[in-house]
């Protein structure tokens, strides 16, 4: 029978390892990257419903961070969708509501540098919508006047108690849950923005 020394079970152990941190590297997190764009797509989950009877609250909080420290991020469109595929609200960037915190909406689509804003599927969606059409996905379409750091999108799920009142209004509660989740960057231009000077090096 072959006997394994020390110095074998220690290569193994690392090659093991290895393995295992492989799509852990592969999957870096955006805030862990540097990757750059003119343009492109971000998707985010989402839940908007109440359970329990009416008495627990499911909502979702959508944040939008720019990184960037000399160039805006211009959201040319905002779509939020259903779980069955349509389309609940579509806005372009001459119609974006106004963000919880006001720094988008009102005909602003820029995210100008280190400038955050925050949506609130209450104001997107509505009403609590059934079990069929749920759970949801807001796609962002976004751009810049050069390549700019792609921008950092998260959702956050929270859950609430919520009571009725005798005249038929819902009053927030306690928080019951939070959840953060990073939205996911399924497309990108990375090419040379409109206007670009030609002589202007891309890979700086």
């Amino acid at each position: 029978m072959e006997k394994f020394g020390y110095s074998s079970i220690i290569k193994q152990c690392s090659l093991i390892s290895a393995l295992i941190m492989t799509p852990l590297l592969a999957t870096a997190s955006p805030s862990e990257q540097d990757d750059r764009a003119v343009g492109g797509t971000i998707v985010c989950g989402g839940s908007h419903f109440d359970r329990i009877g009416g008495t627990e609250a499911h909502r979702t909080t959508y944040v939008l961070r720019n990184l960037n420290t000399d160039l805006s991020i211009h959201i040319d469109r905002l779509t939020l969708y259903d779980a069955t595929g349509s389309v609940i609200v579509s806005h372009d960037g001459t119609t974006l509501p106004l963000s919880f915190n006001s720094v988008l909406g009102g005909g602003d689509n820029s995210l100008d540098p280190f400038q955050s804003a925050q949506y609130q599927s209450a104001s997107l969606v509505g009403a609590p919508l059934p079990r069929a059409r749920r759970p949801i996905q807001m796609h962002v379409e976004w751009s810049s006047d050069a390549r700019a750091l792609i921008p950092e999108f998260v959702g956050v799920r929270t859950s609430r108690r919520q009571e009725t009142r005798p005249d038929g209004s819902v009053r927030s509660r306690e928080e019951r849950g939070r959840h953060l989740k990073e939205c996911r960057s399924v497309s990108t231009i990375e090419g040379r923005a409109k206007g670009k000077d030609k002589d202007d090096d891309d890979d700086d």
